[in-house]
């Protein structure tokens, strides 16, 4: 179906580009033809000729991951998604926090109780009105810092959207209905259920048998996940309190044979059982019985869930096909097949002594199939870090992505740290979070400098954090979100808005960009496309959420990769002298040569003009 170009235009400001956007690699004229440079488009109404063909076949994948934040926009979207069934019917994951902006990651600032549900009733009640036209809708996450209010937006979900498999939520200081229809669920592959910080701080009584059950209706949730959900594939309990965890003792009763990924936080699981060091642990043995799982995070501190002598006690023959982890060093030495581990996310950060290098090096040399890492270190006065970092290369030299956070104190220079990561030849995705040093370069440079130092890599994120002991710790949480499902691959739709930013930036973090490069039918680079980041401070910070912009002020633009010269990048006209002016200019053999050949052409001009005049 086409849709005339006012129809378009009404899309909410969630879903409509909101800066230089590229097409695709498939439908750039770049890809094929060397010479052509690649254009932004700032609307889709912009592309000329058949805007409306490429906007029908374009239509599914932008729709298909719709992530909104904020009241506003949450209405907004929803109710153009009811107005709008034929944009509707491609959503496949909807994600929606009716936080306002700039929350996400400051506790302080986040709203709660009566605040929170002001807006939490009319993000639910727009979702509940959406439903009737989300015919495909596979996943759901609500995340708030309160449950949703209309408790009957779950009914509309459960109704409506007939193929609905994945459910997620939050929840903070008010407590669900005993009877509440998000326990009316079955069949579901996906569960997750986030406590947030409202529900400790309004319910701290209710922890190590205070009472029987944390929420209303708590053993109707279990009896959903075990009875009502037998081909459940992803569950998520997660929550931030080590002094304080959640009880979910009736986890390990539970059986399911499809399982594939497990999240778990702060919770317990052997309260309720009587203490006999010659049992086997109950996590023990549910870890025996689920012999399908491929993920396994746990990100907690309770020594019933993460205590490294539980994996080691674990059978032989469990946990084989175990490719994706996350915990600590101690608990990666305990896997009985570390040894298939193809990706790890190590959730605490380390210390940097003297004796680390060593120590870390002699557990991920252990890990030959490894091709991603997650890990974060905490830089103390003086320290060299440069031979950590070599170690860490030396020590994976396979690494398809890498996770890297240096806390507290000044590292080292992007220049530094991409000649050190050249001999990963096998990098292609890379996110780094430093403390900016005082001669560091601006972020563009920065981002070139690792293109053609590192040609392999195709997409990268480079952030600057503060340097403040408060967020030293806090500055691996992008990594532990990024174990949970709402902030996965499925929150990607959110990213260049205020959503995305959001859910990609953590705590402390001042600046930051997402590179990437774009390359010919050769391989050679292009251009490198930058999505560029700074906080709004004081009143601009202010005069931004003021306008619906939020804390952050993006920008967007692209770098020219190709050589000064080269046929394709300057085009005709004035480019194409500029070009051959930089070419001049150019401290380099080309330039060397470039400055040879035209002064050779000038004094061949003056003897032809001399022997003509006299």
């Amino acid at each position: 179906m086409q849709e005339s170009a006012a129809s378009k235009a009404r899309a909410p400001s969630a879903l409509r580009p909101t800066g230089a956007r590229w097409l695709p690699l498939r439908f750039s004229t770049s890809a094929s033809t060397p010479n052509t440079s690649t254009t932004p488009i700032t609307t889709m109404e912009s592309v000329p000729g058949d805007s409306a063909r490429i906007y029908e076949h374009l239509t599914p994948a932008l729709y298909a991951s719709v992530s909104v934040r904020g009241v506003e926009q949450c209405t907004t979207t929803l109710d153009m998604l009811f107005r709008h069934p034929h944009r509707a019917r491609h959503v496949r994951r909807l994600r929606v926090s009716p936080d306002p902006p700039g929350t996400a990651h400051d506790p302080a600032r986040a709203l709660r109780g009566r605040r929170a549900l002001g807006d939490g009733y009319r993000a639910s009640a727009a979702v509940r009105k959406a439903a009737v036209a989300l015919e495909v809708l596979h996943s759901f996450w609500w995340d708030g810092e309160e449950l949703p209010p209309n408790d009957d937006m779950w009914f509309a979900l459960r109704v409506f959207c007939t193929r609905l498999a994945y459910v997620g939520t939050t929840l903070g200081s008010v407590m669900p209905s005993a009877t509440s229809h998000l326990y009316d669920f079955s069949d579901l592959e996906g569960f997750s259920l986030t406590f947030k910080s409202g529900f400790y701080l309004q319910h701290f009584a209710m922890s190590r048998g205070a009472c029987q059950d944390p929420i209303p209706g708590y053993h109707r949730l279990w009896e959903m996940l075990i009875k009502r959900c037998p081909r459940l594939r992803e569950l998520v309990l997660d929550g931030i309190s080590p002094e304080n965890p959640v009880d979910a003792h009736r986890l390990t009763r539970g059986r399911w044979p499809l399982l594939r990924k497990l999240v778990l936080g702060d919770i317990v699981l052997d309260w309720h059982s009587a203490v006999n060091p010659a049992a086997k642990r109950p996590f023990i043995t549910f870890l025996e019985e689920h012999r399908a799982l491929e993920q396994l995070h746990l990100l907690g501190y309770q020594p019933s869930v993460s205590a490294p002598d539980l994996l080691a006690a674990v059978h032989r023959g469990a946990l084989a096909g175990v490719a994706a982890f996350s915990g600590t060093l101690d608990q990666v030495q305990a896997l009985p097949h570390r040894a298939a581990l193809r990706a790890l996310c190590v959730t605490d950060p380390i210390l940097l002594r003297e004796s680390t290098p060593l120590a870390v090096a002699g557990v991920l040399q252990t890990l030959p199939a490894l091709a991603s890492l997650t890990i974060a270190f905490v830089l103390e006065h003086g320290y060299d870090n440069g031979g950590m970092l070599r170690t860490l290369v030396a020590a994976c030299p396979h690494l398809q992505h890498l996770d890297l956070t240096c806390a507290r104190k000044p590292s080292f220079t992007i220049d530094a740290f991409s000649r050190t990561i050249r001999p990963l030849c096998k990098l292609t995705s890379l996110t780094l979070r430093i403390i900016k040093s005082p001669a560091e370069e601006p972020l563009a440079q920065c981002g070139a400098t690792l293109a053609r130092t590192n040609p392999r890599l195709r997409a990268f994120s480079v952030q600057f954090t503060a340097a403040s002991g408060a967020h030293a710790l806090a500055a691996p949480t992008p990594a532990r979100s990024s174990m949970l499902g709402m902030y996965g691959a499925e929150a990607s739709a959110g990213v260049g808005t205020e959503a995305g930013t959001e859910a990609a930036l953590g705590p402390g973090v001042r600046e930051a960009a997402d590179f990437e490069l774009a390359t010919d039918h050769h391989g050679l680079p292009i251009a490198l496309r930058v999505s560029e980041r700074r906080r709004r401070r004081g009143a601009w910070a202010w005069a931004g959420r003021a306008a619906g912009r939020g804390a952050w002020a993006v920008a967007r633009y692209a770098v020219e990769m190709r050589p000064t010269g080269h046929p394709g990048r300057g085009g005709a006209g004035r480019a194409g002298i500029a070009g051959i002016a930089g070419l001049l200019v150019e401290r380099s053999a080309a330039g060397e040569e470039a400055r040879l050949l035209c002064s050779s052409v000038v004094l061949v001009a003056l003897a032809m003009w001399s022997w003509a005049a006299f």
